[in-house]
């Protein structure tokens, strides 16, 4: 079955580059319609340019305005580079974001390390996801992005521009940290360490140089209250986030009185505990399944995980399944269906509408087909040896 399923990508118009720049060009061009038909640009769209504009005059960036219709949870570093779409008309602004994050994420891909093979499973099995985020005009494309891109710069050796991802993606939106991981992976860890607290200071310093000192301290504070009310908010059963192992744990139990730190600790703990095998740190395998386990985490270790950030963990179940140096078994390629229909085509009209709408949501089962794949890759990184190379 294994056999078959890469004799299927394999075939010439599938993994054609130009079919498959077709295919993510049509998924942001079905996108860029969507915005122009309602004659509305997207809510999260405007969010993020309107934080340019309050910063600019000094205005606090965490406060719900009335035009935004919902609340800014970035970092003020995230208000100071998104200043040029900010500066631009708002539909020529929103057209270009939405080429801006579907590509930006294709480029990745098709530069990076990976093998061809790899390229077109992510190209072809995270359409949908591709499609859900830029929907919404989120920019989770780019987070995940940013942490292939540190990743590979690691690998590279350049490190220096790798903590440059990293540092950005931290003082953005907080996911970025995971690339820290990378350090165990690094040749050079002392340059990793210093070239990562230099660009930290530049993330943390540029919006100071644009909204003054004492604003953008202030705001950096505000960010972790917001943060830390918007965590509490996830807990109720009521919201659309927590689309993740902690919301899955919650909502099936019912209960919202325990403290997550009894699912999240444990979970971190095996997360790290494959590092404890340095002599697997040599194999590719090994460190791009590490790398996978990052991006799941990210997903499932987040009460502020939504449907439309899956496209982060679903790069990284892909990742998981083709980097393995053993073929994988009826078992694992189930697991792949499984998460192909439930975590990404659940959320198209090949469900019922009460299905899509409240079950899915009230029992974050997006996450269910994820988090028993990462399980399963945990026992792997604990258990395999990565040495043996197939591909």
């Amino acid at each position: 079955m294994n056999t078959k399923i890469e004799k299927f990508f394999k075939q010439p118009w599938l993994s054609d580059y130009r079919t498959l720049a077709a295919l993510w060009g049509l998924v942001a061009l079905f996108c860029i319609y969507k915005i122009v038909h309602s004659g509305s640009i997207d809510a999260d769209y405007l969010i993020f340019t309107h934080s340019f504009d309050h910063a600019w005059a000094n205005m606090p960036l965490y406060p719900l305005y009335v035009e935004d219709t919902n609340y800014f949870l970035y970092g003020p570093t995230f208000a100071s580079l998104i200043m040029p779409f900010s500066l631009m008309n708002d539909w020529v602004g929103v057209v270009i974001w939405e080429l801006f994050i579907t590509f930006f994420l294709f480029f990745t891909v098709r530069l990076s390390w990976m093998t061809k093979y790899q390229q077109v499973f992510i190209f072809w099995f995270c359409a949908q996801e591709v499609l859900n985020c830029v929907l919404d005009a989120e920019l989770n494309t780019l987070v995940v992005s940013g942490i292939l891109l540190s990743f590979m710069l690691v690998e590279r050796e350049q490190d220096h521009w790798a903590t440059f991802f990293i540092a950005m993606g931290t003082m953005t939106k907080l996911f970025g940290v995971v690339g820290l991981l990378f350090f165990f992976f690094s040749k050079h860890k002392g340059r990793f360490v210093w070239t990562w607290v230099v660009w930290m200071i530049f993330f943390a310093v540029l919006p100071m140089l644009m909204f003054g000192f004492e604003f953008t301290c202030g705001e950096y504070v505000e960010w972790m209250k917001a943060l830390a009310v918007k965590n509490d908010h996830n807990l109720l059963f009521e919201t659309k986030q927590n689309i993740s192992l902690l919301g899955l744990v919650r909502n099936f139990s019912g209960c919202t009185t325990y403290s997550d730190l009894w699912v999240f600790v444990p979970c971190a703990l095996l997360f790290f505990t494959p590092l404890l095998r340095k002599s697997q740190y040599q194999h590719l395998a090994f460190r791009e399944t590490m790398l996978s386990s990052a991006l799941i985490c990210i997903c499932l270790l987040s009460t502020s995980t939504e449907a439309y950030g899956y496209i982060i963990a679903m790069v990284g179940v892909v990742i998981w399944y083709t980097a393995a140096p053993w073929k994988r078994g009826k078992w694992e390629i189930a697991l792949m269906v499984f998460a192909l229909i439930l975590t990404s085509l659940s959320s198209t009209d090949l469900f019922p509408r009460e299905f899509r709408k409240v079950i899915m949501v009230r029992y974050a089962l997006k996450a269910l087909p994820v988090t028993l794949i990462w399980f399963v890759e945990m026992w792997e990184l604990l258990t395999h040896d990565y040495r043996r190379m197939v591909r």
